[in-house]
Formats: structure tokens, C-alpha cells, sequence
């Protein structure tokens, strides 16, 4: 692993050993740091040059690219995309985004971002380039114009990449920042209204009833995740010792996410107001201390129980974790087998907060309740419904032309 040398003034000397010699020599190249970095007062933002240059000239040297100094200096102070990108992850993208993030980053990365730029030096790719591959951007499956939140998605992988890279000194200008950012056109804003995000409180009871059709475990995840207004992984993630029957609660503070590799995995709820009791309707938590018997009896009789200390209360049939698709799956598959108006599952926590508006909680509540750090979220979350709507307009019902004997 290579390591810095400072010289003094601006100039440090990165050192790294030739793996490809049996005494491994050290190699050495001396380089400066920016003015405008040197001059910082952030020793972070120093740490973070070093470590990029560093990252740099030990793969040139472990790879058998590097060049004596006295030759194509230039070529060995700078790095590709594919370079870059490890660099990114280290330093920022790890500690950072969400495991499920991560990956989906990665994922961009492989399939958008590397076959584009992955072998072009990265502080030669210009803002141009940029429009331009992002105009001609199309679907990878069938060839047809990208949707706007898939380019969005896109666009925010690159645009972290070259922030880090011109914040890091890697490149002395950036350009994504002369990049448009994706924005919705009046066609799809339209479609987006359209497409339904809860259900109403008549649709809850109909949906209420069609979950007896699940197995009792699934039946009793969705009502919970409806009635507490939980988010996916928080729910899958709750285990016996969280519920409380005397205050008719459960208790949050992680979630069942995936991994920077895609691999399911426990973790910390998203923000610190996430994690707290949420209260619960006393009905649901007595059926579910009639299922908690039943998930007992099933433990004993499993004959290869895998949930080692963990009492997840909804699992795969072994103890084990689902992983958070699972769910997702598991919901759309439902809907479509009773014929039911199509949401996300995500929209239980949507219905949630709208139910708690209906009769009557104001805004703060509910913020408390969905667990947001941001009123702006929580009003985001809580839709108008056919009761709001009607409620707004009673008084205008007395202007019957008819009770008026307006009307011929």
C-alpha cells in the first residue's frame, strides 16, 4: 500500500513497492498538492488529496504501468475514470450512501458510467461529452428514451463522482456542474399525478379482509406495516423482545437492508428520529400475541432452525431474515391475485399517515408518528382523499338552487 512523504513547502514524494520485482523496491514519484488545498485550513481535504494520489500511483506501480519520473510526468499524475472510481468508494461512497444505495450505484457504474468513460482520463472528459451522452441516453433493454428518474438516478452517481473528484484536486474543473439536471416534462409530470400512492379509508377495509388470504405471517407484516406506518426493512427487522402489549407499541431502531454487494443485511434505522416506540391499535397487537404462540410452536418443530439468537417475527420459515424484495414481491403478487388497486408497498406508510389526517390528527402528529425529521416529508406523505376534499366544500352545499329556489 503506497504511502506519502512530505518534502516541505507543497511537494510530497508517494512511495510505493514493485511487486513485480522479488526485492520489491520502492518507487517513488514527487508530487504537488494544489495551492488552494495547501492553503486550507481542512486537514481533511488534505488527507483525502494525499490518499486519492496515493490510491493513483500504487495501481500504476502494482499494475507495471508507472514511468520513470523523468518520463511522461504528466501521464503518471493522472488517472482514468475506472481508476477513480475505488478511490470514490473509499473515501466517500462507503461510509456515506446506504448499503442498498451503494449498490445500486455500482450498478449504474458497471453498466453506464465504465463503458463510457472507464478508460478516458477523467480530467479529460468535458461538460460537452457530458450533454451529450446524456441526450442520447436510452434504454439498455429495449432502446427507447430513458424515463426521467432513471436518468436522474444516473446522473446523480456521476455527479458525486466528479464532485469528489474536483473536491479532492483530482481535476481543476468540473464538469457536471454546466450539466442540466434531469427535471420531469409536462407529459410524465401529468402521468405521475395519475398514479395512485394510498388507498382510501372504504379501500383499507376491503384490503383488510383480502389479506386473510395470506399466509397469517404476510398478513399480519402488511397490516402492521399499514397500521404503524413502518418502512419496509423496519418491520421485517422486528423481533419479539421490541413488542410491548402493555403499551400497545413496538419499538424501532434498525431495519433489513442489502449490502454494497447486494447481500441482505441488519443495520441502523435511517435517521435518529426513526428510532422510538410507535403506538399501535390494540386489536392488531392482540393477534399478534396469538401468532407469537404459533411462531413458538413453529420454532420447536422447525428442524433446522438458523435464526441463532435473533427473533425476527417475520422470517423465511428457518429464523432467517427475509431479504427486503422479498416483501415487495410478495405484495405486488397479492394485489394482482385479488384484483386490487395497485400501489407500492412503500404506500402503506403513505395510507397511514393520510388515515391519521382523516380523523382529524394535524400535521405534527403525524410527522411524530411516520417518524420524519422534515415537516416537508411528512406533508409529501399525507394526500388529499375524497373525505378532505368533501370537507372542504360542505359549506358550499347550502348554495343548492334549489334549497335557494333559485332553480325554475
Amino acid at each position: 500500500m503506497a504511502w506519502s512523504e512530505h518534502l516541505g513547502s507543497n511537494k510530497y514524494k508517494i512511495v510505493e513497492r514493485d511487486p513485480s520485482k522479488a526485492t520489491r523496491p520502492k518507487r517513488s514519484i514527487t508530487v504537488e498538492m494544489p495551492p488552494e488545498i495547501e492553503r486550507s485550513r481542512s486537514d481533511k481535504k488534505k488527507n483525502d488529496w494525499l490518499a486519492v494520489q496515493e490510491a493513483k500511483w500504487s495501481e500504476l506501480v502494482v499494475t507495471g504501468q508507472y514511468e520513470d519520473q523523468g518520463k511522461k510526468r504528466s501521464k503518471a499524475n493522472q488517472v482514468t475514470f475506472s481508476q477513480f472510481v475505488p478511490v470514490w468508494k473509499k473515501g466517500y461512497a462507503i461510509e456515506n450512501m446506504s448499503g442498498e444505495t451503494l449498490y445500486n450505484t455500482q450498478k449504474i457504474i458497471d453498466a453506464r458510467l465504465d463503458p463510457e468513460f472507464g478508460d478516458t482520463w477523467i480530467n479529460e472528459i468535458t461538460t460537452l461529452q457530458l450533454v451529450e451522452w446524456f441526450a442520447d441516453m436510452k434504454s439498455l433493454k429495449d432502446g427507447k428514451p430513458l424515463a426521467t428518474n432513471s436518468k436522474l438516478n444516473i446522473y446523480k452517481a456521476t455527479k458525486s463522482i466528479f464532485d469528489f473528484a474536483h473536491e479532492w484536486g483530482v481535476i481543476k474543473s468540473n464538469p457536471i456542474a454546466g450539466v442540466k439536471r434531469p427535471s420531469l416534462g409536462k407529459k410524465e409530470k401529468k402521468a405521475m399525478r395519475g398514479v395512485k400512492k394510498n388507498y382510501s379509508q372504504s379501500e383499507v377495509a376491503k384490503l383488510l379482509l383480502a389479506l386473510y388470504n395470506l399466509p397469517n405471517g404476510w398478513r399480519l407484516y402488511f397490516t402492521g406495516v399499514m397500521m404503524g406506518g413502518y418502512r419496509r426493512g423496519e418491520f421485517l427487522a422486528v423481533e419479539w423482545p421490541d413488542i410491548s402489549y402493555e403499551s400497545s407499541a413496538i419499538w424501532i431502531d434498525k431495519q433489513i437492508s442489502i449490502d454494497g454487494e447486494g447481500k441482505k443485511e441488519e443495520r441502523e434505522v435511517k435517521t435518529v428520529e426513526s428510532e422510538g416506540w410507535v403506538p399501535m391499535p390494540r386489536w392488531y397487537m392482540d393477534e399478534l400475541k396469538s401468532f407469537e404462540r404459533e411462531w413458538k410452536k413453529e420454532k420447536l418443530a422447525c428442524p433446522k432452525w438458523q435464526g441463532e439468537g435473533k427473533q425476527y417475527i417475520f422470517h423465511s420459515g428457518n429464523g432467517v431474515m427475509y431479504y427486503p424484495g422479498t416483501a415487495t414481491k410478495t405484495w405486488a403478487k397479492f394485489l394482482n391475485r385479488n384484483n386490487l388497486p395497485h400501489i407500492k408497498l412503500h404506500g402503506l406508510r403513505h395510507t397511514a399517515g393520510t388515515l391519521l389526517r382523516e380523523h382529524g390528527a394535524d400535521q405534527r402528529t403525524i410527522q411524530k408518528f411516520l417518524r420524519h425529521s422534515k415537516m416537508e416529508t411528512t406533508d409529501r406523505y399525507v394526500h388529499e382523499s375524497d373525505t378532505i376534499s368533501r370537507a372542504a366544500i360542505a359549506p358550499l352545499e347550502d348554495l343548492n338552487p334549489e334549497k335557494l329556489k333559485f332553480a325554475p
